[in-house]
């Protein structure tokens, strides 16, 4: 990625971190690409320097098409000199028409892959879809819904 802007808010200490109110990243990478992520706050932990816990986060992943994908999220683990984030707990992912929810998704910016795992649940227009895993990918504009045990059956409701 070629650029970072950081933009916070007040400093509060606590005993083995900084928490910060109101934080905001932006990176673009080298094809145009641009990463915004928003949090109400965040803890930064001494010993981990690049690592940084998000708490009530909101972003967006805006394409060089302005294809934009959202996703909100009650924490996430950021890592600021990679962008790779986790985001926990009550995660939605809005991309088009397509909204997914689940509570775990791994944001992996050197691979360009979103996977979404724990709970999955996918609409479409009419399609609802269960499974236990979905993988984006982001330059094919691919995605691959999958069950852990492959006995399982993904779980697919709708109009045909």
């Amino acid at each position: 990625l070629k650029s970072h802007d950081i933009n916070y808010n007040s400093d509060k200490k606590t005993k083995n971190s900084n928490v910060i109110e109101t934080l905001k990243y932006i990176s673009q990478d080298l094809i145009g690409n641009t990463y915004v992520i928003n949090a109400d706050s965040a803890k930064f932990e001494e010993d981990k320097v690049d690592s940084i816990t998000l708490f009530k986060v909101n972003a967006e992943i805006i394409r060089k098409d302005n294809e934009i994908i959202k996703i909100y999220s009650e924490t996430a683990n950021y890592n600021k000199k990679n962008n790779d984030t986790i985001f926990k707990k009550h995660v939605n992912i809005e991309y088009g028409k397509q909204l997914i929810k689940a509570e775990v998704m791994k944001l992996n910016f050197s691979e360009n892959i979103i996977e979404i795992i724990e709970n999955v649940h996918y609409e479409n227009n009419n399609t609802e879809i269960y499974a236990d895993k979905v993988e984006l990918d982001l330059l094919r504009k691919k995605m691959k819904i999958s069950m852990n045990n492959q006995n399982d059956n993904i779980q697919i409701t709708g109009e045909y």
